[in-house]
This record gives C-alpha cells, sequence and structure tokens, in this order.
C-alpha cells in the first residue's frame, strides 16, 4: 500500500463542537508537526464559562516503580525507622561519597575486563559508564538522607529520551545493567564498613589505581542491614527501568485552566506561531457546549 502523501506545508482549520467534558479536537497526524497560528474561543451563551486547554503527547514513557521505601517522615519498617533515627543514613551517605572514585574506577575496570572476554568485544565508552555510575552513586546517597527517591528517578529516566526511546548504545544494555548491579554489590560491602576484597560476593578487585575507604563509624547490624535495603531496592528500581520498563501514558500539561470567557465574548490564549504540536499530539479542551473552538494551522510535513 502507497505511503500518504502529505504536503511539505499545508494550511488547515478545524472547527469543534464541544460536548461539556475534556474533547480531543484535533491530532496531530503521523509525519506532521503542527503550528497553531490561531485558537478562537466563543462564548455563544448568555453566562461566563470557565475553559481549560490541556495538550496531550499521547505517549507512553518508562515510568520507575519505587515501592514504599519510606513512609511518612518514617520508614516502612520499625527497624528502618530505628536505623534513620540512629543515624545511619547519614553515616551511610558518608560512606557513599568517600568511596564515589572507588565504584567508578572498580567499574570501569570490571566492564573492561568482562568486554574482553567476548568473542567481539564492544566499544565501550568508560567514560559515559563512569559517569552513569557516579550519577547513581549521588543520587541513592543524597536520597537516603532525606528520605525520598528523587535523584533516584532522574537517574532511572535519564537512560531515555524525551520520547521514551533508550539512550544506551546498540547492544550494550547488558553492560548498563552489569555496572548497576556490581556498583550494588560493591556498595553493600562498602555500607558494612569492611574491606570488599575477599567478601562472600567480591572475590577480588579489577583494578587497584584506587582504594577503599572507610570512616570511623561502626555499624550495628541493624543499621547496615536498614541502609542496604533501601539502598538495594533504589538500585533494583533503575536496573529494572531499563530491563523490562513499565509503560505509563504521559500526563496531559495544561495550556490554560479554568479562564472564565465571559458572555458573547472570545477567548485567543495562543499567541501566532507559539504552540508547535509534534506527530501525535493531541489539543484538549474542556469548556460548556457554549463555548465553539476554530483553530487555525499549519501542518508541515516531518523531514
Amino acid at each position: 500500500m502507497a505511503d500518504v502523501f502529505v504536503p511539505l506545508n499545508r494550511f488547515q482549520s478545524v472547527i469543534a463542537e464541544l460536548t461539556g467534558e475534556e474533547d480531543n479536537i484535533y491530532n496531530t497526524p503521523k509525519g506532521v508537526s503542527t503550528i497553531v497560528l490561531s485558537a478562537q474561543l466563543t462564548n455563544t451563551g448568555e453566562e461566563t464559562h470557565p475553559v481549560t486547554i490541556l495538550v496531550k503527547s499521547n505517549r507512553n514513557l518508562p515510568s520507575p516503580q519505587f515501592s514504599s521505601y519510606y513512609s511518612g517522615s518514617s520508614f516502612v519498617s520499625e527497624s528502618l525507622s530505628i536505623a534513620y533515627l540512629s543515624g545511619s543514613f547519614e553515616s551511610a551517605s558518608v560512606l557513599l561519597d568517600l568511596n564515589k572514585n572507588f565504584i567508578q574506577s572498580e567499574i570501569a575496570s570490571y566492564l573492561t575486563f568482562k568486554n574482553n572476554l567476548l568473542e567481539e568485544p564492544l566499544t565501550l565508552n568508560l567514560t559515559e559508564y563512569r559517569n552513569d555510575v557516579g550519577d547513581a552513586v549521588d543520587a541513592v546517597s543524597y536520597d537516603i538522607t532525606n528520605n525520598i527517591t528523587l535523584r533516584t528517578k532522574k537517574v532511572a529516566d535519564a537512560y531515555y529520551n524525551k520520547n521514551g526511546t533508550s539512550l544506551i548504545a546498540t547492544g550494550q544494555v547488558s553492560a548498563s545493567v552489569d555496572a548497576l548491579n556490581y556498583s550494588s554489590v560493591l556498595v553493600n560491602q562498602i555500607l558494612l564498613n569492611q574491606s570488599v576484597t575477599g567478601s562472600d560476593f567480591v572475590s577480588r578487585l579489577y583494578q587497584t589505581t584506587v582504594t577503599q575507604s572507610f570512616n570511623d563509624y561502626t555499624f550495628s547490624e541493624l543499621e547496615y542491614s536498614s541502609s542496604i535495603y533501601v539502598i538495594d531496592n533504589l538500585y533494583t528500581t533503575v536496573v529494572n527501568n531499563i530491563e523490562s520498563p513499565v509503560l505509563v501514558e504521559q500526563p496531559a500539561v495544561d495550556l490554560i485552566r479554568n479562564v472564565d470567557v465571559p458572555a458573547k465574548d472570545s477567548l485567543s490564549p495562543v499567541v501566532a506561531g507559539k504552540l508547535v504540536l509534534e506527530e501525535n499530539y493531541g489539543l484538549i479542551v474542556s469548556a460548556s457546549t457554549d463555548i465553539k473552538v476554530i483553530l487555525s494551522l499549519l501542518e508541515s510535513a516531518n523531514e
């Protein structure tokens, strides 16, 4: 079947009748970007009516799924609350900050070692991997001391662009996952304030350039297990978002909300050429049936 021909530029007018609910009055066609030249909403009724206009991307984007690691101002279990109150999360953050460079260097050497075992080694950008690992360390360090997941979510989101397309180089998903998983293993041992080398999960190091750092704080079993529990789950959330992302519909964004249009008057909320809709974007209007909508559009084929 032949592709639908789309003119390079096409002017289009849309006249819409509303239902009183949220009405999707325009969807940008596939292969097209649309400039909204004007949007006029006229109130033909005898009363003032509020108008809301939403812009919707109609995209499903990866959404990191965080469990209830935190609950209000305390953690999700009695043991975690005790650990938080005793200051172990602040001390864990200090240890992570002290060992950030150690973790980054170890991960870079670990990935190099694994890559060299492949029949056809990948072209790894180790600087990017170091930065990704460093961002993850910074994020969990910040989040555990502030009882939030904000920066860990930012790290998870950074593996995708605004359209939900993975930014990981082709064939390197496993390397990204390996880097995060091994980081988590290193972090678990570091938070014990004990040597990583020779531990149950790390039989050897892959570099000797940067050494592990320790501090004077001694964790009780309760304290370190609580810190490790939360950090493990933060790392797992990022890994899951790479391997098997949960796609969630991107919420619509308000262009205007509840702006009153007086009786027998009109509203023009779009300054000419200031609103561009990408392909599949939708324009939604919520208003009374007395409101009539006229759009003036310029559709252009994407190259």
